[in-house]
């Protein structure tokens, strides 16, 4: 989205909320999904940029209900657009913090690195045990076998985005982690929860004055899934030891085959995902990137 765009965006904001006219404002983001704009240094508003608003929706019903259960600060939505507006967006106080970078982490002491590891758990514990909303009403079994089929297709989408372009060895690789993850029942016997989607270190915020965690945000893909798969970055950004310091303080749904799903399977998504996308873009530099982590996956196979 240009900066034209952005500015007349500003304007609109500005004619519904006479009260911000005055406020500066800066975009702090602007991927594939959303236009993040920083108004006043206090006030997020966030932007869809595809047609589809399920997820905002499903935040709006959702987030209020949540900031009352859940252990951290989260976004409280105080700016909604109107239904009948062509322009969607919501708008929110910011939550102070700073993201908890793996640098951040572990540069930090023992005891303070347990606090953290305690308080994460404790929030994904509230999160996982939420059965206050119809979405989470599921058929067990149903779902399971649902959550399944999709990750069958979404290995189809590796199939047709990837393949074509990466090495015998690659492919070799990435079926592998596949076809142990997808043929092994065990792996599809957990709890269907209501999971934050996006549970990623630059989502976690941090006081580093204080030495405590100061919330959550960005849950635009939050929905019903396998709790196990909000522990991924957990194992990809902080490692597998602080991940299981997490799961030692967890309360949630937990099964024999939670934390191997989290290493060796959903560890992976967020660089195939990449590399989908990338491939889709025709963005060759990121997808190079990409490509040399799966050549040294594929090495560190023996493949």
């Amino acid at each position: 989205m240009g900066t034209l765009k952005t500015e007349k965006l500003i304007e609109f904001l500005r004619e519904q909320h006479p009260e911000l006219s005055k406020q500066t404002f800066r975009v702090i983001s602007s991927g594939h999904q959303n236009l993040i704009i920083v108004l006043g240094e206090r006030l997020i508003f966030r932007f869809p940029l595809t047609s589809d608003l399920t997820s905002l929706k499903l935040e709006e019903r959702l987030l209020p209900q949540l900031g009352k259960r859940l252990p951290l600060p989260i976004p409280q939505f105080r700016y909604v657009s109107l239904s009948k507006q062509n322009i969607h967006y919501v708008g929110y106080p910011i939550i102070p913090g700073e993201s908890l970078e793996a640098g951040k982490l572990n540069s930090l002491n023992e005891p303070t690195r347990r606090l953290f590891a305690k308080q994460i758990a404790e929030f994904l514990t509230s999160l996982h045990t939420f059965t206050g909303d119809p979405i989470t009403r599921v058929d067990r079994r149903r779902f399971q076998a649902e959550w399944r089929r999709n990750w069958s297709g979404y290995y189809r989408a590796v199939e047709l985005n990837v393949f074509p372009k990466i090495g015998k060895k690659e492919r070799t690789w990435i079926m592998q982690v596949f076809d142990d993850y997808l043929y092994l029942s065990e792996h599809f016997k957990f709890t269907p929860s209501l999971i934050h989607g996006d549970f990623k270190n630059d989502h976690i915020l941090y006081d580093p004055q204080a030495g405590r965690l100061t919330g959550v945000i960005d849950f635009g893909q939050m929905k019903m899934g396998d709790p196990s798969y909000d522990y991924h970055d957990l194992c990809i950004s902080y490692g597998e030891p602080f991940a299981r310091a997490v799961l030692n303080e967890y309360k949630g749904p937990v099964d024999p085959t939670f934390l191997e799903r989290c290493s060796a399977f959903y560890a992976n998504i967020l660089r195939f995902s990449s590399m989908i996308i990338a491939a889709q873009t025709k963005n060759e530099s990121k997808f190079k990137l990409r490509h040399e982590w799966l050549k040294q996956k594929a090495r560190d196979a023996d493949l």
